[in-house]
């Protein structure tokens, strides 16, 4: 009878045992699936084939900047200025919904989207006035304001 018993509570430790691996390794494999997402998220964006030339332009306001760089005078560097900014409202997005980390961002790409939002930021806000347009590009200003509160804890990944 005690053998039986024994045999038993063997059995349900073993269960309970080979449950809580099955439980850990499912969610390890999750915490995995979600990484891989993030880094297929940000390499899926193509940002390594933007021509930078539009973070070297001088902007003095709106007017200046349409005159100069517009999509009427400069189709192609319009085309990757609206790439760009179009590319961190996404990662605003998924940032703000908690689909990307910030880490990764910040790491991938910090620097650069500081100095683009902090060198386009006139004409964003300039345009959301004169469209009535609050939300435009609210997403990649949320993404910048991220970004710099990241560095600001994080000293090491500030560029």
């Amino acid at each position: 009878m005690i053998e039986q018993i024994s045999l038993q509570t063997l059995l349900m430790v073993f269960q309970t045992i080979s449950i809580l691996v099955g439980v850990i390794y499912y969610i390890t494999s999750i915490k995995n699936q979600n990484k891989s997402r993030q880094i297929q998220i940000i390499s899926s964006s193509n940002t390594s084939e933007i021509n930078w030339d539009f973070l070297d332009w001088e902007i003095n306001d709106y007017d200046d900047f349409m005159s100069k760089y517009g999509p009427k005078v400069n189709p192609d560097g319009w085309k990757w200025v609206m790439f760009w900014f179009n590319v961190l409202e996404m990662w605003g997005v998924y940032v703000r919904e908690g689909i990307l980390d910030i880490r990764l961002v910040c790491l991938m790409s910090g620097g650069t989207i500081k100095e683009s939002w902090e060198k386009y930021k006139v004409i964003f806000e300039e345009g959301r006035v004169r469209y009535n347009r609050p939300r435009d590009w609210i997403e990649a200003e949320y993404l910048y304001t991220r970004v710099v509160d990241y560095q600001a804890k994080h000293p090491e990944l500030a560029t």
